[in-house]
């Protein structure tokens, strides 16, 4: 690791101290929670292109939530090969694979292997072998990816694993981050606050203190694990809520959150009832046109199947719904006007399917980070208002919980929301 240090900082890279203690760890299996910009990409590239340069022949492996995020680390590894002048081929097909071979022979001999996956791929994982495997954005991901898919995995060849992710509550991340504290096991952890990276100006951390409310910016920020009483949703729902499976047929309806005063336009794809149901794709757009994200909504509910399509029509949402209308004159396309007790009432709603674990959530960083983050605060007159923490965005929880509105009633739902509607 040192000599690969030192032709990197001949290009121009040197890690900064918290990095570096986390590259020179020697530990089977480390545990880093990290604060946003501390580097953990720069870092996790780094561990696997020095093993490329200096390892012993094998596979590596870097899985995230999606494929686009692994992708990330995949073209940073590239870049500190290049930088330490390491020859190798690379093809993105049918998954980013990056190969370096052995010189000097008629018939070259593939020495390293690094893949880069999405943690959507865990069936075609198994069975599978690596000598370290990388799971960046660990928290965000299902336990059983970890422990059943990737851990296997290094049976073989008595490897290593990389667990980097910004915290999420309590949950299986932060159990695995505890044993490392207690060095059980093998486990290596380190806090990774994001002011450790000598890049990030204090004026910006300054900043974001300022804006963020004092959690938020304690997780992210600090890379400090808490809950709070304030979350609507509990670390547990969500957590079963990852390990459920994915219903595979039914109605899917759409939920649109217009973007407003510089959020995000959030779309998600619900499939099922209200009984059993799975998110099947979330999707955001910023700095579009209202014309612009119209046509993107719509393409994207065709591209799902959508049955329904559920906007916010409040305010500016009304016209720009009216514009969806006219794009998809085959779809059911219905407005919701947020009011505080429309909000309210579709809010409980999720929290209850979670909490009777009926809704499964795919490993998407953004929407469970969003849901990590919402808060309910009852005022004086005990009306619970829901919104984002501050800082935080709301968009994705609104447009899941707008979809999840309009699914149709399961069996025995219909009586129970009917006596629900009698006893208001």
């Amino acid at each position: 690791m040192k000599r690969f240090l030192r032709l990197l900082a001949d290009a121009g890279w040197t890690p900064h101290l918290g990095q570096r203690e986390y590259l020179m760890s020697g530990a089977r299996f480390r545990v880093l929670a990290c604060g946003r910009r501390w580097g953990k990409t720069d870092a996790a590239a780094a561990e696997i292109a020095a093993r490329i340069e200096g390892g012993r022949p094998g596979k590596q492996i870097a899985i995230a939530p999606t494929l686009t995020q692994a992708q990330i680390v995949f073209e940073r590894v590239k870049t500190m090969l290049a930088m330490a002048g390491i020859a190798f081929t690379a093809v993105n097909s049918p998954h980013p694979t990056l190969r370096v071979h052995e010189e000097g022979n008629k018939k070259l001999r593939v020495l390293h292997v690094f893949d880069a996956r999405s943690g959507h791929e865990a069936r075609n994982l198994r069975g599978d072998g690596a000598a370290h495997i990388l799971i960046d954005e660990a928290a965000f991901v299902p336990e059983s990816l970890i422990t059943e898919v990737a851990m296997p995995m290094l049976a073989a060849s008595d490897g290593r694993m990389t667990l980097i992710s910004t915290p999420r509550g309590r949950g299986f991340f932060y159990r695995f981050f505890a044993m490392g504290t207690r060095n059980e096991n093998g486990f290596w952890s380190r806090t990774a606050p994001s002011w450790e990276n000598p890049l990030v100006s204090q004026e910006y951390i300054a900043l974001q203190k300022e804006i963020l409310s004092d959690r938020v910016f304690r997780t992210e920020y600090g890379a400090e694990f808490l809950d709070s009483n304030a979350t609507v949703f509990s670390s547990d729902s969500i957590d079963a809520a990852l390990k459920l499976p994915e219903v595979q047929s039914g109605r899917v309806v759409v939920g649109v959150d217009w973007a407003r005063y510089g959020d995000y336009t959030a779309a998600v794809a619900v499939r099922g009832t209200r009984s059993r149901a799975s998110v099947v794709e979330v999707k955001r757009w910023s700095g579009m046109r209202w014309s612009e994200l119209s046509a993107a909504v719509a393409e994207f509910s065709k591209s799902v199947d959508a049955a329904t399509v559920v906007c916010d029509a409040t305010g500016v949402g009304d016209p720009v719904t009216e514009q969806l209308r006219e794009r998809l004159p085959q779809h059911l396309v219905k407005g919701f006007v947020f009011t505080r007790s429309s909000k309210a009432e579709i809010v409980e709603r999720l929290v209850w399917m979670l909490e009777r674990e009926t809704l499964s959530l795919p490993a998407n960083p953004e929407l469970l980070r969003e849901i990590e983050h919402f808060e309910g605060a009852t005022d004086d007159s005990g009306f619970t208002r829901y919104q984002a923490s501050a800082g935080m965005h709301d968009d994705t929880v609104c447009a899941l919980a707008m979809a999840c509105s309009e699914l149709p009633f399961g069996p025995g739902l219909g009586i129970l929301s009917k006596n629900r509607q009698e006893q208001r």
